[in-house]
């Protein structure tokens, strides 16, 4: 497993999936480290600014995959138990990116944090947002 200096991490403009996974499992640890490195994303101008880091298009491809999955069968009909309102399926069915904006503590009695994921999607001039975290294997959309 790489060593990573996890403030320069935090200051990245793009992570790839070992780079989120790390930095996710570092900043779970609840140490003053941790707290520092966590104190550094919040200082990133991306993350300042609302922007948030981008992934990896393998990273959006697999998230975007993971979306469709949750609110339509594969061939294309909405499931009945989507989490997924119209806006949300409209960014669904229309994918552009995903950045990572945040990291939520879902938990009061334990340190452990999720990324918090901003998924855009849909044509130019009709942009649409939405926020979402994945905990306990279950989304949780927030944005």
């Amino acid at each position: 497993m790489a060593k990573y200096d996890y403030k320069k991490l935090a200051k990245k403009v793009g992570w790839s999936e070992k780079e989120l996974n790390a930095f996710k499992n570092f900043v779970s640890k609840g140490t003053n480290e941790s707290d520092k490195a966590l104190d550094e994303f919040y200082n990133n101008p991306l993350i300042d600014s609302g922007e948030g880091i981008a992934l990896t298009s393998d990273q959006i491809n697999k998230g975007f995959k993971y979306l469709y999955n949750l609110g339509f069968t594969p061939k294309g009909f909405k499931r009945s138990n989507s989490p997924f309102g119209t806006d949300e399926d409209y960014i669904v069915q229309n994918p552009y990116s995903i950045e990572i904006v945040d990291f939520y503590r879902p938990s009061f009695w334990n340190d452990f944090r999720v990324p918090v994921y901003e998924a855009t999607g849909g044509k130019r001039g009709d942009r649409r947002t939405m926020k979402y975290y994945i905990s306990g294997g279950k989304i949780s959309i927030i944005g």
